[in-house]
């Protein structure tokens, strides 16, 4: 089995059969990643479309380390771009019809649970426990990723599960 690094390197050289082999190891990662950043699946699956896209344009920029370090640090990049763009001005209509909100059926109440769990959190909490827990990277990967210190990213990280249970072990919640 080839390693990640190795099939770096051949995309790097063109192979897209070869990028094609990273696309499929890391989507699920990084679409976990970017869905949970936005909260959206799909804004999501944008994102993370945005990401495998930069990724294959730079993949001669990959110098080693984990490739899922490298590739989530492009997803955390992307995700920000977009939130740059795409700042909402609110506005309000007075004349606008108020529609009731029907509860979600049965088999979405978790991931809605887990959703609204990591709305509460603050977005730097929200981002360290996404790509810590959810994305598998390390502290230290994390840093790297966002910029932040290594103490801050385990501070977000550590607060940010401990709101995630507490949140999570209310009797309303599913």
């Amino acid at each position: 089995m080839r390693t990640d690094p190795d099939l770096a390197a051949e995309a790097a050289r063109g192979s897209e059969t070869a990028f094609a082999e990273l696309v499929r190891r890391h989507q699920a990662r990084v679409r976990g990643m970017a869905r949970r950043l936005t909260g959206s699946e799909a804004g999501g699956d944008d994102i993370a479309q945005m990401t495998f896209l930069t990724a294959w344009q730079k993949i001669g920029t990959y110098r080693g380390g984990t490739f899922s370090a490298w590739i989530c640090t492009i997803c955390w990049r992307e995700f920000l771009q977009v939130r740059r763009r795409t700042r909402p001005e609110i506005e309000f209509d007075e004349t606008a019809e108020i529609i009731p909100f029907e509860r979600p059926s049965d088999a979405q109440d978790d991931k809605m649970d887990l959703t609204r769990a990591l709305e509460q959190l603050s977005e730097a909490q929200r981002v360290c426990v996404v790509m810590c827990v959810a994305a598998g990277l390390s502290h230290r990967e994390a840093a790297e990723a966002t910029g932040w210190p290594l103490g801050t990213v385990k501070s977000h990280v550590l607060r940010g599960v401990e709101a995630l249970r507490k949140h999570l072990a209310k009797p309303e919640v599913a």
